[in-house]
């Protein structure tokens, strides 16, 4: 008979019993899935490479495949099995797939897709050419397109150039201001070209206070000189305008001094005729000539206030010189 001299814990004994038989069904489950060919030189299993009792050797490999479908590769290196990651070089498909995947960090020689869709794309080129003349690229000279048919648009810094090259820009904007090569501006209703600036849609071009695409009201304006086109070849429709009319229209206008309601103090006060666009035809505050009122009936025109007030002063001069012949015919007569 033995008698033992020490005590044993039933529980304890009882969990790594039950610990070895879990790993024995564990492996034996493994085994299930594990298909060795070529004499151990290659593993096919479910599972990534565990202590399957075989002999491996430098070189071997082992691939986790489910559903017939390859997820790892390892190679049996230095006495462990080592991952096998694959380079462009070496991974060649025809055809890749519904594939979801975190990659990481991917290099590659050339990646062709339909659409990428990803938070940061960066390199040092990235193009695209259609092959029907059409061409995009981003690279350190910024973002290019190009058309063969009309030219290239150049997005860079400080600078976006249209129709032209890099060193050598077409139409330009920058924060220096938009250059073009043909000296020329145009937009839906205005044109700027070099020397002229004329409103495409009606001909009339406002000069006014105010920001975005409405004025507030008018703005001075500085010049060396006004000029005005006057050559008969522009011209039609001339006739004469007697004097008499003229001194009629000048004598008929009320001239005041006023301040417009959006200036301020600071501005100069103005002498002028008013058109009064407040009251009904009857009850006018102010009279005015008709000549002088633009075709908009909201400002003067100067060149008929110019030109009324030139007949006006050849209608007084013609009367003065009258006046001073009549009386210079007087004095002789009371001399005689």
């Amino acid at each position: 008979m033995i008698i033992a001299t020490g005590s044993v814990d039933i529980n304890e004994a009882t969990k790594l019993a039950q610990d070895a038989s879990d790993s024995a069904d564990d492996l034996a489950d493994k085994m299930k899935n594990t298909v060795a060919t070529m004499n151990g030189k290659t593993t096919f299993s479910t599972s990534t490479p565990f202590d399957d009792g075989k002999e491996h050797n430098e070189g071997d490999m082992w691939t986790v495949i489910n559903n017939d479908v390859a997820s790892a590769m390892y190679i049996y290196t230095s006495g462990e099995w080592k991952i096998k990651k694959w380079d462009q070089e070496a991974l060649s498909v025809k055809e890749l797939s519904s594939l979801t995947a975190n990659l990481g960090h991917v290099t590659a020689g050339i990646l062709e897709s339909a659409k990428i869709i990803g938070g940061t794309i960066t390199g040092t080129s990235i193009s695209d050419d259609t092959g029907t003349g059409y061409q995009y690229w981003l690279d350190y000279n910024g973002f290019h397109v190009k058309n063969a048919g009309v030219g290239d648009t150049w997005v860079f810094g400080g600078l976006i150039d249209v129709g032209g090259t890099r060193s050598n820009p077409n139409v330009s904007i920058s924060a220096d201001g938009i250059y073009s090569s043909s000296r020329r501006i145009a937009t839906q209703s205005l044109t700027m070209s070099a020397g002229s600036v004329f409103g495409t849609a009606s001909g009339d071009v406002y000069f006014e206070i105010g920001g975005g695409d409405s004025g507030q009201g008018g703005a001075a304006l500085h010049a060396a000189s006004f000029n005005k086109m006057s050559q008969i070849s522009v011209k039609r429709n001339l006739a004469d305008v007697s004097g008499e009319y003229a001194l009629a229209q000048i004598s008929g206008t009320d001239v005041k001094r006023y301040d417009y309601k959006d200036s301020d103090n600071s501005q100069q006060t103005n002498i002028g005729p008013v058109i009064d666009d407040v009251n009904s035809n009857g009850k006018k505050a102010y009279n005015i000539s008709s000549d002088l009122i633009n075709k908009q009936s909201d400002g003067i025109s100067l060149d008929n206030e110019v030109g009324l007030l030139m007949s006006a002063v050849k209608e007084l001069t013609k009367r003065n010189s009258e006046l001073t012949m009549r009386v210079a015919k007087l004095e002789r007569k009371m001399q005689e």
